[in-house]
C-alpha cells in the first residue's frame, strides 16, 4: 500500500535578517512532497529596496554562515516569491515557527503584491493529526539523532525526514497485516 497523504503539505523555513519585528527573510527553502517523496527546493534572497537594511542582524546572521555580501548576487525578492508560489500553492505551509514563518512570508509576499491567508500550521500539530503516537515515536527519534542544519533547505528537509521515516514505519505495518498468512 503506498500511501500519499503527505502530498497536501509543504514544509517551510525561512533564515532571517534578525529576529526583530522590521526583520525580512535573506533564505527560503521548502520541501514539498510527490506521491509521498520528498522534494527541497532553497534560495538565497536580495532585499527587496524597501525592506530596511538596518535590520540585518551580523550576529543572528552569523548562526546560520550567512552575509549580507552573500545576498547581493542573490536572486530578486520578487523571483523567489514567485518560484515559491507553485511549490506552496493547495498546500498545507507547515513549519517549526509558524509566527515568525507566517511574518516572512508575508514580507517576501507583499513584494509581488500578494497575501498569504492561510495560516501557516506547526510541524508539531500537523504531525499530531497525519502519524498515530508510535509515528510521532519515529519522527522524535529521527529528528533528534539529527543536527539542525541552520539552512533553511536543510532545515526543512530535516523535518520532512522525521514524517518520511514514520510513513515507511507505518506503511511497512500496513503491509504486513494485509498480508495473508502463512499456512
Amino acid at each position: 500500500m503506498t500511501n500519499h497523504m503527505l502530498d497536501d503539505y509543504v514544509i517551510l523555513d525561512f533564515e532571517a535578517s534578525s529576529r526583530w519585528v522590521e526583520s525580512w527573510p535573506i533564505e527560503v527553502g521548502a520541501t514539498w512532497f510527490e506521491q509521498s517523496k520528498p522534494n527541497t527546493w532553497s534560495s538565497l534572497i536580495k532585499p527587496a529596496p524597501h525592506w530596511n537594511k538596518q535590520d540585518f542582524d551580523v550576529f543572528h546572521s552569523a548562526t546560520h554562515r550567512l552575509s549580507v555580501k552573500d545576498l547581493r548576487d542573490a536572486p530578486e525578492a520578487t523571483q523567489v516569491a514567485l518560484t515559491l508560489i507553485p511549490h506552496i500553492a493547495g498546500r498545507t505551509v507547515v513549519c517549526d515557527q509558524p509566527d515568525y514563518i507566517q511574518h516572512w512570508l508575508a514580507k517576501l509576499f507583499e513584494t509581488v503584491h500578494l497575501a498569504h491567508t492561510k495560516p501557516v500550521t506547526s510541524f508539531e500539530e500537523a504531525s499530531k493529526e497525519l502519524f498515530s503516537d508510535e509515528g510521532l515515536r519515529i519522527i522524535d527519534e529521527t529528528l533528534s539523532g539529527q543536527a539542525e542544519p541552520r539552512r533553511a533547505g536543510p532545515d526543512s528537509a530535516r523535518l520532512a525526514s522525521g514524517w518520511e521515516a514514520a510513513l515507511r514505519e507505518q506503511n511497512k505495518r500496513f503491509t504486513l497485516e494485509d498480508s495473508p498468512s502463512n499456512p
